[in-house]
């Protein structure tokens, strides 16, 4: 059995790396106030241009720099840790499958500390595979690495996460955000292809599922 996660608002709340961002921000330019006034805006689009205004920048290129570049205050719920080492210690082929820029998503699996659980050979970044979820590869890549079926994917974004591996037959799964995730997870809004198969409020849930 092979177990495949999706990292942003699966494994972590996205908005807990972007408010790290922002007091990285903060520090960088000697704002205190800044960081605040940034999670107080309607979206993070919103917040980068605001503060680039505030600091007299032209435009907010270097305050995503920071952002993506950062190294971010971030860690795992203990939930997650030990759901992810009873996964492991029970023989199940883990595997990390996350659409970015190697260097951020990098730095987010380091303070995370996933080393722990995913072996480096079994974690796909897309800017290091040279192709997104949608592309199918990363999913392929998986299959060929452990070949240990049935096939199974945790993600919260119905807009990308599920579509592929359905199609090559694997289990999906949608942890649900309680309104928190960055991406809309209203299942309304996608054809039914794109839906999970199954969803769950909590990581832990995993463990209580017949067909694991």
């Amino acid at each position: 059995m092979t177990i495949a996660f999706d990292l942003d608002d699966t494994l972590y709340p996205e908005i807990e790396f972007v408010r790290s961002a922002y007091r990285a921000i903060s520090a960088r330019y000697s704002r205190p106030e800044l960081s605040a006034m940034m999670d107080a805006a309607p979206s993070p689009r919103e917040a980068f241009d605001m503060a680039a205004c505030l600091l007299g920048l032209p435009d907010a290129a270097p305050l995503l720099r920071i952002y993506r570049e950062h190294k971010p205050d971030i860690s795992l719920a203990p939930e997650i840790e030990s759901t992810l080492l009873e996964l492991k210690n029970r023989g199940i082929a883990l595997s990390l499958i996350t659409d970015g820029r190697s260097l951020t998503q990098r730095n987010k699996i380091s303070a995370l500390g996933l080393d722990r659980y995913f072996d480096s050979n079994m974690v796909f970044i897309s800017e290091e595979t040279g192709a997104d979820k949608m592309s199918g590869l990363p999913f392929r890549l998986t299959e060929s690495t452990a070949i240990s079926p049935p096939y199974f994917y945790i993600g919260d974004n119905p807009a990308k996460d599920f579509f592929q591996p359905r199609r090559m037959g694997w289990k999906t799964i949608m942890l649900n955000g309680v309104n928190r995730n960055i991406h809309t997870q209203d299942l309304t809004l996608f054809p039914p292809e794109f839906h999970p198969h199954a969803e769950i409020n909590s990581i832990e849930e995993l463990s209580q599922m017949a067909c694991l």
